[in-house]
């Protein structure tokens, strides 16, 4: 819930002040590292109940991918863009295909 969450709260900010896509791209960072430390806080489950996706996946991953977007948001104001578009394009489409392979490959029938 973190997630679209900061997208939408960054893609307003971006709208008032003039970038979205930059405010889109922190937002998204910001859900990401939110939902990190949320999953650092949820207590384990002894008995394996609860155990999907979410659960298995580790705090860093979010907190990395947060941080890249974030960086990437910020650098879009900053920096030339002769090289960041191609990053992160190449960034977003591994990310997309990691999640569906670890969503796919995890699911039970």
């Amino acid at each position: 819930m973190l997630i679209p969450a900061g997208v939408l709260i960054g893609l307003g900010i971006g709208l008032l002040a003039g970038h979205p896509e930059t405010g889109v791209l922190v937002g998204l960072g910001l859900g990401f590292v939110g939902t990190a430390f949320m999953k650092m806080r949820l207590p384990q489950v002894a008995d394996g109940a609860n155990e999907g996706y979410y659960r298995r996946s580790s705090p860093v991953i979010f907190a990395l991918i947060g941080v890249f977007m974030i960086v990437l948001g910020i650098s879009t104001l900053w920096t030339s863009l002769t090289v960041w578009p191609i990053l992160a394009a190449l960034f977003l489409i591994l990310l997309g295909i990691w999640i569906l392979y670890r969503g796919f490959s995890t699911s039970t029938p």
